[in-house]
């Protein structure tokens, strides 16, 4: 963008002398300065290979859907944060589309954090339904391992969920534009 915007003409007029005024353009000539300025030229080379890179992406989303595996996660968080997780895991795929790394490297960032957030969730949720008071039953078993379960489930698939998003999201920065997020 700094590129795009140093070929633009600016003149300064030297000191004690009022700066010309620029020569008044069309509403879609300026629209056209603005969009060369700000968005960048979509490069064949760079689409194919978002494309191939995520298409592997689908790929195994597609063999883990096929499996039964997808929807585990998003059945055994009560809390979620595995549909914010993978919210913003598309954000960060658009952003990567967009060549914005620097939201890449903060989405990618605040999925290391939403996922240690779940977990201390889960773990929240499996300690808040335990108590040392209950008479020892089999019913207040059954409340303890189904405590256990869902809490767990919780904290190790919004872990999981985030650190998958976090790892593609790296995977495409890096090989798509060579940064590190």
């Amino acid at each position: 963008m700094r590129a795009t915007l140093a070929k633009l003409p600016w003149s300064r007029a030297p000191e004690g002398e009022p700066a010309p005024r620029p020569a008044p353009i069309g509403a879609r000539e300026q629209q056209q300065r603005l969009t060369e300025a700000f968005l960048p030229k979509a490069e064949p080379a760079f689409l194919a290979r978002f494309a191939v890179l995520n298409l592997v992406g689908a790929a195994l989303i597609a063999a883990a859907w096929a499996e039964g595996l997808l929807t585990k996660p998003f059945e055994a968080d009560s809390t979620g944060m595995c549909y914010l997780i993978s919210a913003l895991f598309g954000w960060g795929l658009v952003c990567c589309l967009r060549r914005d790394w620097q939201s890449v490297r903060w989405a990618g960032n605040a999925l290391v954090y939403l996922g240690m957030v779940g977990t201390v969730l889960g773990l929240i949720m499996t300690v808040s339904d335990l108590s040392a008071d209950k008479a020892q039953s089999f019913e207040s078993f059954k409340t303890v391992v189904t405590a256990i379960y869902v809490g767990s489930g919780t904290a190790l698939y919004t872990n999981l969920l985030a650190c998958i998003g976090y790892l593609w999201l790296g995977t495409n920065a890096h090989l798509l534009a060579r940064q590190e997020v």
